[in-house]
C-alpha cells in the first residue's frame, strides 16, 4: 500500500511485530557475515602460524622500541637545547644500513633467516640493557647514546634486510602484499602508542625505564622466533660472495624503469617525511609543550600511519596501488605544510597524524611492489638496496632539517619540506614519462 493511503486510513495501523524479529536477525547474520569476511581479508596472513607468532611478537618489541625512540629524543634535546642532537642520533641508527646494509642483504640470501634474525634481536637487547644501566648509573651523556644508538645501528644493517626477506617465507607470496601491510600496522600501532606512553613514563619516571622497558620487550620476539616451524622456506642462494654479488640488488633495481621509479619516489618522500621526528621537540617547545606534548605529537604520527596501513592490508589491490601511491604523496606534502602553520597542540597533532598516513599509504605500497618484483633466490640483496636507499634519505634530511630549524626555525622549515616534496614527486615522474623510450610497434603482415 503507498504510504500516503496508508496514512488516510482510519484503521489501526499494520501489524509489524510477527516479522520484525525475524528481519532483525537476519540482518545481524548478514552484518556478522560482512564483518567476518571484511576481517578475513584485512588479516589474511594471519593464517599462516609462523607469520602469526612473528606478528604478535614484533607488535610487542616495537612498542619498546618506540618508547625508547622517544625518550632517547627527548632526553638528548634536554641535555643540549640543540635540535641538531636528536636529529644526529637519529643519523646513527639509520646511517650504519646505508653503509653496509647491502652486505646484510647478501648474508640474508645466504644464511638461515630465522637464525640471523635472532642473533640480531638479542645484539639489540644487550644494547638496550646497556643505556639502561649507564642511565641507571646517572652517567650516561649524549656522546654514549649516539655511541650505543650507533653500535644498534650496524645491528639492523644486518637486521632490516633479513627480516624485509623473511616476510616471504612465513606469508607466502599469495598473501606478501597483506603481510607487508600488517607490518605496517604493527609497527605504527606500536609507534601511535609507544610514544604516547614513553611521553608519559618521562613525566612519572625516568628515561632509564624507558630503556629498560625496551630490553625486556625484545624477549616477547625472540619467543617467537624460537616457535616457528621453518620447515618449507625458501631455499637459500648458493652464489659466490664478492662486490658483485653484494651489488646485484642494485643491478637488479636499475634494470627495471619502474622499480627505479618507485625507489627515487621513496627517497624524495623519506627524505622530506620523516625528517618532522626530529623537529618534534622543537615545534613542541615553540607552541608551550612539555615532553607529553612531544610524546602526542608522535603518537599522532603513529595513529594516521596505523590507519593508512589497515588501509592498505584492506583495500591494497593491483588496482589500487597506483592510486595509492599518488595519494600517498600529496597527503604527506599537505600534512608537513599543515604542520608549519600549527599554532596550537591539537591542530599540530592532527597534521602529524595527517602527515604519517601519507607516508605510510605511500611506502607500505611501494615495499610490497618492489618485494613481488624480486625472487628468491636474490630477494633479500634487493631489499637491502632498498633499505639503503630509504637509510640514506632520512637522516640526510633529518640532520639538514634539523640544522636548518636551528638557524631559520621550525615553521618554516616544515613548510619548505611540504612543498620540496610534492615539486620533487612531479619532476621525477614527468620525467620519467619524457625519457621512456617507446616499444616498437610490430610490423604489419603483409597481405596475400
Amino acid at each position: 500500500m503507498p504510504r500516503d493511503e496508508a496514512s488516510a486510513s482510519p484503521g489501526p495501523p499494520p501489524l509489524q511485530s510477527e516479522a520484525a524479529p525475524g528481519a532483525s536477525a537476519g540482518l545481524d547474520q548478514e552484518s556478522r557475515r560482512a564483518w567476518h569476511r571484511a576481517l578475513s581479508v584485512t588479516f589474511r596472513a594471519l593464517r599462516h602460524r609462523n607469520y602469526r607468532l612473528y606478528f604478535f611478537g614484533q607488535l610487542v618489541s616495537l612498542m619498546g622500541t618506540w618508547v625508547q625512540t622517544t625518550a632517547l629524543g627527548w632526553l638528548a634535546y634536554q641535555q643540549t637545547g640543540e635540535s641538531k642532537w636528536p636529529a644526529l642520533i637519529q643519523v646513527a641508527q639509520i646511517l650504519p644500513t646505508f653503509l653496509l646494509g647491502a652486505w646484510g642483504g647478501m648474508l640474508a640470501d645466504r644464511l638461515p633467516k630465522r637464525t640471523l634474525i635472532f642473533g640480531t634481536q638479542t645484539a639489540y637487547m644487550l644494547l638496550a640493557f646497556l643505556l639502561a644501566g649507564l642511565d641507571f648509573a646517572g652517567v650516561l651523556t649524549v656522546w654514549q647514546m649516539l655511541a650505543v644508538t650507533a653500535a644498534s645501528g650496524v645491528v639492523q644493517a644486518l637486521d632490516l634486510p633479513a627480516r624485509l626477506a623473511f616476510v616471504m617465507d612465513m606469508a607466502g607470496r599469495e598473501d606478501l602484499p597483506n603481510a607487508v601491510a600488517l607490518n605496517s600496522v604493527i609497527f605504527n600501532m606500536a609507534s601511535a602508542l609507544g610514544p604516547a606512553v614513553g611521553g608519559q613514563l618521562l613525566n612519572l619516571l625516568h628515561p632509564q625505564w624507558c630503556f629498560l622497558i625496551n630490553a625486556l620487550s625484545y624477549l616477547a620476539v625472540l619467543w617467537a622466533l624460537a616457535q616457528m616451524d621453518i620447515s618449507g622456506t625458501a631455499k637459500l642462494g648458493k652464489e659466490a660472495g664478492g662486490l658483485r654479488t653484494v651489488l646485484d640488488g642494485l643491478n637488479f633495481i636499475l634494470g627495471r624503469r619502474n622499480i627505479l621509479l618507485l625507489v627515487l619516489l621513496m627517497a624524495a618522500t623519506s627524505f622530506c617525511g620523516w625528517s618532522i621526528r626530529a623537529l618534534l621537540p622543537a615545534l613542541a617547545a615553540q607552541l608551550g609543550s612539555d615532553n607529553s606534548g612531544y610524546g602526542w605529537m608522535m603518537g599522532g604520527i603513529g595513529l594516521g600511519a596505523l590507519a593508512a596501513a589497515w588501509t592498505v592490508a584492506t583495500f591494497g589491490s593491483v588496482e589500487n596501488r597506483r592510486r595509492s601511491i599518488r595519494a600517498g604523496i600529496g597527503v604527506v606534502s599537505a600534512g608537513l605544510i599543515l604542520l608549519s602553520i600549527s599554532n596550537n597542540l591539537p591542530f599540530a597533532i592532527a597534521s602529524a597524524a595527517f602527515t604519517g598516513f601519507g607516508l605510510i599509504l605511500f611506502l607500505a605500497t611501494t615495499q610490497s611492489i618492489v618485494q613481488l618484483s624480486a625472487g628468491d633466490h636474490n630477494r633479500g640483496r634487493v631489499m637491502a638496496i632498498y633499505a639503503m636507499v630509504q637509510s640514506a634519505a632520512i637522516p640526510f634530511g633529518t640532520i639538514l632539517s634539523g640544522w636548518a630549524a636551528d638557524h631559520w626555525g621550525v615553521s618554516r622549515v616544515l613548510m619548505v619540506l611540504g612543498i620540496s616534496c610534492f615539486a620533487a614527486a612531479v619532476a621525477l615522474i614527468v620525467g620519467f614519462r619524457l625519457t621512456r623510450t617507446p616499444e616498437p610497434r610490430p610490423k604489419p603482415t603483409p597481405a596475400r
